[in-house]
């Protein structure tokens, strides 16, 4: 099964991340473009008012030196005033000559194209030369660079104005120059961003269609892998998430099939004999006496299943509680001799219950959960060791650790087996059994609840010749606080009875 994506969502997206690519390249782009334009046209200006002031010093120099000029043009005046608006054009800029409060007297062009007074004051401080340069807006005249030079000899003042937009018009080739480059900025940018879209949305887009596999019920899909960074190491964990999911169904799917037939199993044992007896089948007393035993064993059984079955739902819900305090080994001791002792006389079998507290050592733990797990793993021993045979019962501790072992001289486990046994409805060989087998989930319970009590189990080789049952839990210290935990719910999956 393949999960494809829809083409059209596949598209919106990689169009979102080229757009947003796009956008932001073209707003930093303007962005650069309105700083540099300013700052640029701010230059000029500069530039242009150093000039202007060099040159509109020079021309009052002259002016000084000729004497004051008037408006006559039959005159030497005349000829001078015709050089004054040619001097005006040379230098771009239009020439006023005001009096000392700044009312134009002469001026480059008609007095009707311009201001007729210009604010001297307002011009601001004079410099060294004793020059006024500002940029006004006056009448008649826009919004102007005005430079003001003295006159020697003279009360009054040589002005020039220049409008600043042609001053800013000599700038153009800077304007085309930076809309070219803003615009190539953005096709550059919409290149990238195609790219990078597809680059950086692929993953996204495959661990999405991943996601999509796994709600359509393709468990275990998986993603591929690609480079080293935050969405590689994402799409680990979807694939190790992903695992998870399977197996975790697969057990499920395992766990029910196994729960059917362990169920099965007695109700058509139980249907098949009272069957028998109420059709009137059976017709002698003893006959009819050992098939109701029969239904009785199997009810009997089934009840067994059951509630096992709901302990297992428990313990996976979260609803089992369990104590952490020091368990008294001598008294568990006892409590085994009691229950175990004379079921295995019963099997001839020896049942040996030796000192379950090595120099005072006391594990920490439940201690119903403790007697639960030691009478579990001593009955499944008892149930693979034939007559004759020996059931020992010990413990050992060290400075952290308290471990019961559980030996028997039956067949014993294989290797390869000694992992899946706590695995649940897991059961080895029926021959090996010396009497009837269990329902498969005797050990799951034991592992459950002793990694609850934070330890540890495992089957080993024993020195009796079978098997060996390890069960090690934390060691109680001399005082304790008493305190009570609800399951955690980061254990295994499955372990199982034998």
């Amino acid at each position: 099964m393949t999960s494809e994506l829809d083409p059209a969502r596949r598209g919106s997206l990689v169009r979102s991340t080229r757009l947003a690519f796009v956008a932001v390249a073209a707003a930093s782009a303007l962005v650069v473009f309105w700083v540099f334009y300013v700052a640029w046209t701010q230059y000029t200006v500069s530039l242009r008012t150093t000039e202007l002031s060099r040159q509109t010093v020079a021309l009052a120099g002259g002016l000084a030196a000729g004497g004051p000029l008037t408006q006559g043009s039959s005159t030497p005046d005349g000829v001078r005033l015709q050089l004054f608006r040619v001097q005006a054009s040379l230098i771009g800029a239009r020439l006023l000559v005001t009096d000392e409060a700044g009312s134009v007297q002469i001026s480059s062009s008609p007095t009707t194209q311009g201001p007729t007074g210009i604010g001297i004051d307002a011009l601001g401080k004079t410099d060294k030369r004793g020059v006024r340069t500002a940029v006004r807006t006056l009448s008649g005249a826009g919004r102007v660079l005005v430079v003001a030079a003295p006159i020697e000899g003279y009360p009054g003042w040589l002005v020039a104005l220049q409008p600043v937009s042609e001053i800013a018009a000599a700038n153009s080739w800077v304007v085309l120059l930076l809309l070219g480059s803003a615009t190539a900025a953005v096709l550059v940018a919409w290149v990238a961003g195609s790219y990078l879209a597809h680059r950086l949305t692929a993953p996204v887009l495959r661990l999405r269609a991943g996601a999509e596999a796994i709600t359509a019920g393709e468990w275990g899909y998986q993603v591929p892998i690609e480079g080293d960074d935050e969405i590689a190491s994402l799409a680990e964990s979807f694939n190790a998430m992903s695992a998870r999911v399977a197996d975790a169904y697969a057990a499920q799917k395992h766990f029910v099939g196994d729960v059917s037939h362990e169920l099965r199993t007695p109700i058509t044992s139980i249907q098949g004999f009272a069957g028998a007896l109420l059709d009137g089948t059976v017709e002698d007393e003893a006959t009819s006496r050992r098939f109701i035993g029969v239904i009785k064993q199997e009810a009997q059984r089934l009840g067994d299943l059951t509630a096992t079955l709901l302990a297992l739902a428990d313990l996976d819900a979260g609803r089992v509680e369990i104590a952490r305090k020091p368990v008294d080994a001598a008294a568990l001791a006892e409590s085994l001799r009691a229950r175990h002792e004379g079921e295995g006389a019963s099997a001839g079998l020896t049942v040996n219950v030796g000192e379950l507290a090595p120099k005072g050592a006391q594990p920490l733990g439940d201690e119903a959960r403790v007697l639960q797990v030691a009478s579990a793993l001593i009955t499944n021993a008892l149930r693979y060791t034939p007559a004759g045979g020996q059931v020992a019962i010990s413990a050992e501790a060290d400075r952290g650790s308290w471990r019961l072992l559980v030996d028997d001289s039956g067949p014993g486990i294989s290797p390869d087996d000694r992992a899946r046994i706590f695995e649940r409805f897991v059961r080895l060989d029926p021959s090996r059994a010396a009497t009837g087998g269990g329902s498969g989930l005797g050990l799951s319970i034991c592992y459950r609840l002793v990694t609850l009590m934070d330890g540890h189990i495992w089957a080993d080789e024993s020195p009796l010749g079978g098997a060996r049952f390890v069960v090690e839990l934390p060691r109680a210290r001399a005082t304790h606080s008493t305190r009570t935990q609800r399951e955690r719910h980061t254990q295994p999956t499955s372990a199982s009875d034998n």
